[in-house]
């Protein structure tokens, strides 16, 4: 029998907390630095686009923003699905074609096919025919 390799994977991947004081709760490894990303964008977010004023209400928002964001992200990465292929799936389900809405016209353009004058024949014989 093959055993797998899940407790392998589990070894060493969570922060418990500072020497002697065990946080209340477990946090892994790539949430420290994937929630300081989201912290980042979170601030610049809010203080340069939206212009939310710096004070403590608007720091404990940012920072529940990006805990509940980091949570949501990290509840799809594990050892076989880094980060990085999580981003890239959600970037494509995002710009995936999309059927047209119901009564929502829709525009087919095809492409014009440009022929010899007269029947031209197609230089290559077309598989069971004869080329006489």
């Amino acid at each position: 029998m093959i055993d797998n390799d899940d407790l392998l994977h589990r070894v060493d991947q969570h922060y418990l907390g500072p020497t002697g004081f065990t946080l209340p709760v477990r946090i892994r490894y790539a949430s420290l630095g994937l929630g300081a990303a989201f912290m980042v964008t979170v601030f610049v977010v809010a203080r340069g686009i939206v212009h939310v004023p710096l004070g403590f209400k608007s720091l404990v928002v940012m920072f529940v923003i990006t805990v509940t964001l980091t949570a949501r992200v990290t509840k799809f990465v594990n050892a076989d699905r880094p980060v990085r292929s999580v981003i890239r799936a959600a970037w494509n389900d995002l710009n995936a074609p999309r059927p047209p809405k119901l009564g929502q016209t829709v525009v087919l353009r095809i492409p014009a096919i440009s022929r010899a004058a007269g029947s031209a024949r197609a230089i290559t014989p077309i598989e069971g025919e004869s080329s006489r």
